[in-house]
């Protein structure tokens, strides 16, 4: 991730306010955690990982598997060498 200032709309009261945040931050968005990211760390990520991730990038393996950004873990799949 970069050092890029990125504004995210998160719930406050009844509405939404922008909040600063830096790219690679991790914040809990209403009980949800995420990863904040730049349109260009978006971007990269998107095609470095196109299974996708639940929190952070590289935390899910091409066979979407759940594991925790190591990837020593929780896919037989993976494991077996595929």
């Amino acid at each position: 991730m970069c050092n890029t200032k990125v504004e995210v709309y998160l719930p406050s009261g009844n509405d939404y306010a922008p909040f600063t945040f830096t790219c690679g931050d991790i914040i809990n968005n209403n009980g949800r955690t995420e990863t904040v990211m730049c349109d260009a760390c978006e971007s990269a990520a998107n095609k470095a990982y196109p299974q996708g991730w639940r929190y952070a990038p590289g935390d899910t393996c091409k066979h979407g598997v759940y594991v925790m950004g190591d990837q020593d873990c929780a896919c037989w799949q993976c494991e077996q060498g595929d």
